[in-house]
């Protein structure tokens, strides 16, 4: 072989590599977008709830349940039609729905209309995850697919913090209704990007009777390891989706700061651990899992149980600078979960599987998770005003941090369970 020749071979292949980490970060940009077009409300929710008069319940209905829930319902359907070949142009499409319908939110006029809006968005946005994650896995190879997969999962501590910051600052100056009309606008930026410069993947051929045709979703619910984290990442998704919807309202209730103020500190912090987070549980999973694949799993284990102290710690404080602080931990630890958790799933599938097996997991940790946790605090907010007055949301939010314990507990069944695994289909 020439010298020539391997130099040519090698030069396609780190141009390949190259290639598929700009596929990454294209697909982040996109998940920016996705995650400040579904937390925009956070910050206004004393402003939207005022303005439309609706009661904390309703709030926590239309951020947590109808949001979560329609995302996670659609994600399935729609992953279907990526896994046939189609993940670009789904994720093109679904941006353009999702940042029309945030737009819409701007004029809006009571519960009804606001709560249509958000499902319009949470319907198109459901598409973006499980199509980014099969295209990801499709580029990157085993060891490399924690890291790609929190790399682009970088984009939802991005987009929170934009969120937060910029929606803040655009709605105590121009109003909520501006913020939303103004920020649905961007995404035309983002789709002639997607449709030139994203390559589809090569479709795996599929196996007869294998579960790229029958079986997959009974598949995943029966095999105890996915089973184990789904769980994990569901109950997480229950903790820490509650403390994402109702941490802006907690703090200018109890520290009474303004939606700007409130912004700039909870978002810079939450959005500057998460990014931290995400990446730090991505890169070191890749690297447990060189030694032992169950290092990883139990990594999260140990994380989660450390979030769950420091988020309890947090409310209990009255102190704002200690609250934040406490807050940057819990974070921290929690963020962890993204790449190892997403990685462990996608390996564990048929190649021509994984938008759907995406979708289960986010139809569990979004739809099951994250949309009980936002309304059941807003619930619990509701119900114990009577014993806790002006202190309802507090102790909401304190029960519902709780479940963090419950996810470590999952995550370590997960990772004693993995002893032996390898990267295979599972049966169908």
């Amino acid at each position: 072989m020439s010298t020539a020749g391997v130099g040519g071979a090698g030069g396609q292949e780190r141009r390949n590599v190259a290639y598929s980490w700009y596929v990454v970060f294209v697909l982040m940009l996109c998940q920016i977008l996705s995650a400040v077009d579904s937390r925009l409300p956070f910050i206004m929710v004393e402003a939207i709830k005022q303005d439309l008069r609706l009661s904390d319940t309703q709030i926590g209905l239309i951020t947590g349940a109808a949001f979560s829930l329609t995302y996670a319902l659609c994600a399935m359907p729609i992953a279907r039609l990526s896994d046939r070949g189609h993940r670009v142009i789904v994720i093109a499409g679904a941006i353009a729905v999702w940042s029309g319908f945030t737009a819409l939110a701007g004029l809006t006029r009571g519960f009804s209309t606001f709560a249509l809006s958000r499902i319009g968005v949470a319907a198109a946005e459901s598409a973006l995850t499980p199509a980014a994650h099969a295209i990801i896995s499709s580029h990157l190879d085993g060891p490399s697919r924690p890291k790609g997969l929190a790399v682009f999962s970088v984009g939802i501590a991005v987009g929170a913090f934009v969120a937060l910051a910029l929606g803040g600052y655009i709605a105590d100056r121009l109003g909520w209704r501006t913020a939303f009309m103004l920020i649905g606008a961007v995404g035309a930026l983002l789709i002639p990007l997607v449709l030139l410069t994203v390559r589809e993947p090569i479709q795996p051929e599929r196996r007869k009777g294998g579960p790229a045709l029958r079986g997959s979703f009974v598949s995943l619910a029966r095999d105890p390891l996915v089973r184990n984290v789904i769980l994990g990442g569901t109950l997480l998704g229950f903790s820490a989706g509650a403390l994402n919807s109702w941490g802006p309202a907690y703090i200018m209730r109890t520290f009474e700061l303004s939606a700007t103020q409130t912004g700039a500190s909870f978002g810079m912090v939450a959005g500057i651990l998460a990014t931290i987070g995400i990446l730090a549980g991505g890169f070191a999973s890749s690297w447990l899992s060189r030694h032992d694949p169950r290092h990883a799993l139990t990594m999260l284990s140990a994380a989660f149980s450390l979030a769950m102290l420091a988020q309890v710690g947090a409310l209990l404080s009255n102190s704002y600078m200690l609250f934040l602080g406490l807050i940057a931990v819990s974070v921290l630890f929690s963020s962890f979960y993204l790449g190892p958790t997403f990685a462990a799933i996608q390996s564990a599938v048929d190649p021509s599987r994984r938008s759907f097996a995406s979708a289960v997991a986010l139809f569990s940790i979004n739809g099951i998770g994250i949309a009980s946790g936002s309304f059941v605090v807003g619930l619990l907010s509701d119900l114990l005003v009577g014993w806790a007055e002006s202190e309802s949301l507090r102790w909401a939010l304190i029960i519902v941090s709780l479940a963090k314990a419950w996810s470590a507990a999952h995550y370590w069944r997960a990772s004693r369970l993995l002893e032996g695994a390898s990267e295979v289909p599972l049966n169908p």
